[in-house]
């Protein structure tokens, strides 16, 4: 029998979802916002290699980090990534040929306190 060897992805869980906006019945004034998430996966952070991320996201300075987890299928750049208590954009999904794993280019755009995405400042 042939086994074969994978990389565990043990750098923690992430979470995808929409952050959307919670109002009073009454007033409907604006009194926060929720995650709602859509599924969670393992993941593990991966290093950027500018030499070949570069034509998979464009622009390379646009990515905070890049990580790599397993493939979900219903996973899509329209989701939020929520990950050890900072939410990001997916700037770009790329899944491997066998659409075993798929690799995530992020950019911070905030912080989650529970209740509220606190914006994150622009790059430099």
């Amino acid at each position: 029998m042939k086994y074969e060897l994978e990389e565990p992805l043990n750098d923690g869980l992430l979470q995808y979802g929409t952050i959307v906006t919670k109002r009073d019945d009454k007033t409907k004034k604006k009194i926060g916002e929720d995650f709602q998430t859509s599924g969670s996966l393992y993941f593990s952070f991966m290093n950027i290699n500018a030499k070949y991320d570069v034509y998979k996201v464009g622009s390379i300075q646009s990515v905070d980090i890049k990580v790599k987890c397993y493939y979900a299928p219903n996973l899509t750049k329209a989701h939020k990534i929520l990950l050890q208590g900072q939410v990001y954009e997916v700037e770009q999904l790329d899944a491997d040929r066998e659409r075993k794993y798929l690799y995530l280019y992020l950019r911070k755009v905030g912080e989650w306190d529970g209740n509220h995405l606190i914006q994150a400042t622009e790059h430099s």
